[in-house]
Parts: C-alpha cells; sequence; structure tokens
C-alpha cells in the first residue's frame, strides 16, 4: 500500500505545482496593506514594511527545492542590481532548510536582503498558494500586483515601475 500512496501523492504535488505555473499571472490590484515581513534574517540586513515605506518593492516568495524558482532566480538577480525609481527587491524563503536555501543564495548570486519563513506563517498571510510568487507593494504599502509562477526582467521592471507611480 505505501508503495501506491507515495507516487500518487508526488503526481498531485507535480500536478499542482504545474496548474500554479500555467495559471501564472497577476492576481490583481487589491490595494490592501502588506502584511508584516518576517523578522528572521537569511541574508543582508533585517527589513521592515516601515524601511520599505515610499519606494516600489519586489518580495518574492521562493524555495530552493522549487525548479520554477530556479528558473527565476537569474531574472531577480538582475532586477536588483538594475533596480530603477527607488525600487527595492527583498525575498522570502518560504518552507526551506536554511542550508539548502544558502546555497541557493551563492548559487544564483543573491545579494538583496532575504528573510525566512520557515513554518510557512507569513506566505500564508501574504494569501498565495504556489512558487514562486512575487507581490509588489506601492510606495505606500500596500499590495499593488501579485505575480504567479517565474516572471521575465521586463514584466518585473514593468509592474515595479507601475507601483512606482501609483499615489494613494
Amino acid at each position: 500500500m505505501r508503495r501506491v500512496v507515495w507516487p500518487a501523492a508526488a503526481a498531485v504535488l507535480v500536478a499542482l505545482i504545474v496548474f500554479e505555473v500555467a495559471t501564472a499571472g497577476n492576481g490583481g490590484n487589491d490595494g490592501r496593506p502588506a502584511p508584516p515581513l518576517p523578522e528572521r534574517v537569511l541574508q543582508g540586513p533585517k527589513v521592515s514594511l516601515a524601511d520599505l515605506r515610499g519606494h516600489p518593492v519586489l518580495i518574492d516568495f521562493f524555495a530552493s527545492w522549487c525548479e520554477p524558482c530556479r528558473e527565476e532566480a537569474a531574472e531577480l538577480a538582475r532586477l536588483s542590481r538594475s533596480a530603477g525609481h527607488g525600487a527595492k527587491v527583498i525575498a522570502v524563503d518560504y518552507t526551506d532548510r536554511e542550508d539548502s536555501a544558502r546555497a541557493f543564495l551563492a548559487r544564483y548570486d543573491w545579494t538583496f536582503p532575504v528573510l525566512s519563513d520557515p513554518d510557512g506563517v507569513y506566505g500564508a498571510r501574504y494569501g498565495f498558494s504556489g512558487l514562486p510568487t512575487a507581490v509588489v507593494l506601492d510606495r505606500e504599502g500596500r499590495i499593488a500586483a501579485t505575480l504567479r509562477g517565474p516572471q521575465k526582467l521586463a514584466a518585473l521592471r514593468r509592474v515595479l515601475a507601475e507601483a512606482g507611480a501609483q499615489r494613494g
């Protein structure tokens, strides 16, 4: 019985990931204030929503075990090095082992702040259902967009520029 359950569970997980990637796109502009960020720091300085106010922000939820997250990793590294208009890039490592997450950061040369959400509490507060998910905040700290699935640099730049242009 055990041999049948494990492959079936793995197939369901893969199907959910494929569905989430296939339905990738904007989750809309709900305008609600962003929930708090994790306090646990994996890399860089501690970051809070108060620190980010006044800037458009991209918060990328990822995990080292997530293949679509690996597809997007280089795009995020490029975005962080070229973010304009005072835009900020941060990431949240979601339900990952710390050693695996640190190896991911080194492999993809991420130099921006990365916070840790080992239990998935903060991801649940942001209300997403798959990885990677990028949440874009406007200058007032409101959710301007949610992007599901791996994104390209041009799309990330566009949504950050739009969030920076929004006025409350």
